[in-house]
């Protein structure tokens, strides 16, 4: 019994650090100190010696990012501790775990009145598809997507150049999965992006190679997938993508509530994930399209990481009858440097499903002119949309036109003319004269770009009378086809 005790208490011992672990990420030096190693490991990658150092105390790689010099691993304290002290070892910082898919649902109705919205039919018109671009898509699970008529096609004509699960990585097969709650998303997004069947599009890029990579584990909601999809996004990189997709994001909602972000966590700087997308735009020539987020309705309210990445293009969520703010989609923070969303569109499933509208606009962009870069990218979705110049972190630029982005294709200096600045002295009203339109929205604004309030507008009489509300210092007033600027002077 004794000698029982003894080794009871020995297991204990050592299962103790494991039960402790965390995962954290562990940031490299750009040089280590021994005068006999000196390496640049940002423009490299991470040294043997540093894994080998590493492993002497016990500490495994998970994932190692070149592009943040940086190493995933489950850490005791006692290591954390040790390895502290190591002369390559910049800092340690818990990692962000969880990233959340931002809708559950489509509707494949919703998505042909997307690209309604965006005038997709230019493009088709044009015969573009997205062909040879190459577009990686990073979410929960492809479940399913070869036995789905939208996308049954493209599969079959082996389209899919590239999967990697990073759940479990013994699992080749995109396709198979438990079917819980979200193994299904990617399928959904990627339907987004390409869904074609017999000339009825809900997708617009069904001519494109694609790379599938599962980075969410579906039945769990606790932080511990930031890692997989920065290596995610690193593979793809490698494979030559140059478009990426993701509808993940972090918020709040974690099954341990101490692990949840706050509004304030979200600046455009602080997480890894967000770093890594501003080196892939910045540094690496790629374009990433993120969704927004579905908390505009919650306490959050605003945008998820890696969402607040300033170099992202984020997407966020419209209705179709009024092209004001869906009542779910998050806003951009008001202390964020950059405006976000960039741009919206029509969605009533989640921005998850926006998103994927616009990579697919994108890839057709990229097929007409392969030499276009992430800022001519942004610019045309910009300068294309029904708000601009007028941005605001509702809706960003708005909708975007893909009549006009391929007219400033063909003529970048092109002016539109369908924007007006007003200025309204000591007054809380004014007039807009204009013909017969039911979609009238007008954002009510404290500044320049962040909106107090939204409202629809009843055209009455070839006009609409623009009301100003309390602190609103701006009102921009927006159809299809026009916008004004109202500029509440006191």
């Amino acid at each position: 019994m004794k000698k029982l005790l003894i080794i009871l208490f020995f297991l204990l011992v050592c299962l103790a650090p494991n039960q402790a672990q965390q995962k954290y990420w562990i940031y490299l030096k750009d040089k280590i100190d021994d005068p006999s190693c000196q390496k640049n490991y940002i423009s490299g990658k991470i040294s043997a010696l540093i894994i080998d150092s590493l492993e002497c105390y016990g500490v495994s790689p998970i994932v190692k990012s070149n592009w943040l010099n940086a190493i995933s691993s489950q850490l005791n304290e006692k290591q954390i501790s040790e390895i502290h002290e190591l002369g390559f070892v910049s800092r340690i910082q818990k990692l962000n775990q969880n990233l959340r898919v931002t809708s559950t649902n489509l509707s494949n109705e919703n998505l042909s009145k997307a690209l309604g919205q965006i005038k997709a039919d230019t493009l088709i018109m044009l015969g573009l598809t997205g062909k040879d671009v190459k577009i990686g898509i990073i979410d929960a699970g492809f479940l399913r997507a070869d036995s789905d008529s939208y996308l049954k096609e493209i599969i079959e004509n082996g389209q899919i150049k590239g999967y990697r699960n990073y759940i479990e990585p013994d699992i080749t097969d995109p396709y198979g999965g438990n079917n819980s709650i979200n193994d299904h998303h990617g399928t959904s997004v990627f339907r987004a992006i390409a869904g074609t069947m017999n000339n009825n599009y809900i997708g617009l890029a069904n001519g494109a190679q694609y790379y599938l990579a599962r980075t969410d584990q579906s039945d769990k909601e606790y932080r511990g997938e930031e890692d997989y999809w920065v290596a995610a996004l690193e593979w793809m990189y490698d494979q030559g993508v140059r478009l990426i997709n993701s509808s993940l994001g972090y918020s709040d909602g974690f099954d341990n509530p101490k692990e949840n972000y706050e509004p304030h966590d979200i600046d455009g700087n602080s997480s890894a994930i967000t770093k890594a997308v501003n080196i892939a735009v910045k540094e690496k020539g790629m374009t990433i399209v993120l969704s927004a987020g579905n908390d505009g309705n919650n306490k959050f309210e605003v945008i998820s990481i890696p969402a607040d990445a300033e170099d992202a293009i984020t997407v966020g969520a419209t209705g179709i009858n009024h092209w004001g703010k869906q009542g779910y989609s998050s806003i951009g923070p008001e202390p964020l440097a950059s405006i976000k969303p960039e741009v919206a569109c029509y969605a009533t499933d989640g921005t998850s499903f926006s998103a994927p509208i616009i990579t697919g606009l994108i890839a057709c962009m990229m097929e007409y002119n392969p030499s276009l870069t992430n800022d001519q990218i942004k610019e045309l979705l910009n300068k294309s949309s029904h708000l601009y110049p007028f941005s605001n972190n509702y809706l960003g630029f708005g909708v975007p036109n893909a009549e006009k982005i391929m007219a400033l294709m063909k003529d970048p200096s092109l002016h539109f003319g369908n924007s007006k600045e007003v200025e309204v002295h000591s007054k809380n009203s004014y007039i807009i004269t204009l013909p017969k339109n039911d979609n009238i929205m007008a954002f009510h604004k404290k500044n320049k770009t962040i909106v107090l309030e939204q409202e629809k507008l009843k055209w009455k009489d070839n006009a609409v009378t623009v009301n100003r509300i309390l602190n609103a210092a701006y009102t921009t007033v927006a159809t299809e086809d026009h916008v004004w600027e109202i500029h509440w002077v006191d």
